[in-house]
């Protein structure tokens, strides 16, 4: 039986380790951060070593048969908590019959193209060492493109990396916040030229805009992504003056 009302699904990982780690507002996890409900579903299996790990692609059925309870559950779009399952997304935009966007690498083409020669696109994820060129390649990203797309990754930012990829502790909201201004502003001390930055982790948006007071470029994340979709499915009149 559909649900009504809830147009995204969400597909999100299963929480290990100890301590308290709220999704805060701005986190993909937590339904306050989008502008209508969504509806989450947890994959089994499916946690934070083993979608960064070598054998992430084992839980591929389980990642479409999550999916597609969701679409029959009446969603209209299908995401996920974590820009690492990019490496479903053409499995699960196989098997299902609405738009998925699993990952906000999947908007780095656009923005790339956007830029102008000399300028580049930065990428902070939450881990450099697990990205892989075919998911780069799977998000749309052309070989050959270090000259315009720059990544740096959190799995040494100390608080970040103890949170969400060590899966411990309590979150400390400020000291995360500041590990990831911390690595942009590195990543354009390195490179200048950078004119865009992109957040690749769903628990990054809470801190766009702290990133962006301190680098004072544009800055995208998941939110960018699944609330332009958002716009197309619900469109209101104009208006104005005539």
């Amino acid at each position: 039986m559909p649900f009504y009302g809830s147009p995204v699904g969400i597909l999100m990982l299963e929480r290990m380790g100890s301590g308290v780690r709220p999704y805060i507002p701005g986190d993909t996890g937590n339904a306050s951060t989008w502008s209508v409900p969504v509806r989450y579903k947890t994959v089994p299996g499916m946690n934070v070593a083993r979608i960064l790990g070598p054998k992430g692609a084992e839980l591929t059925s389980a990642v479409v048969h999550a999916a597609t309870e969701l679409v029959r559950e009446g969603v209209q779009l299908i995401t996920c908590g974590c820009g690492y399952s990019i490496r479903y997304q053409e499995a699960v935009r196989k098997a299902v019959g609405v738009p998925v966007f699993l990952s906000s690498l999947l908007l780095a083409p656009f923005l790339e193209k956007m830029l102008p020669p000399g300028k580049a696109l930065g990428i902070v994820v939450a881990s450099k060492c697990s990205l892989t060129q075919d998911m780069l390649e799977t998000a749309g990203l052309r070989a050959n493109i270090a000259d315009r797309v720059v990544v740096a990754g959190l799995e040494h930012a100390p608080v970040f990396a103890r949170t969400w990829i060590e899966s411990e502790g309590d979150l400390d909201v400020s000291a995360v916040e500041a590990d990831v201004v911390n690595a942009a502003v590195a990543l354009l001390d390195d490179r200048p030229n950078i004119g865009m930055l992109l957040l690749e982790c769903g628990d990054l948006p809470p801190y766009a805009a702290a990133v962006q007071q301190a680098t004072g470029i544009p800055v995208f994340d998941y939110t960018s992504m699944i609330e332009f979709f958002i716009r197309g499915l619900v469109r209101r009149p104009f208006t104005g003056l005539v």
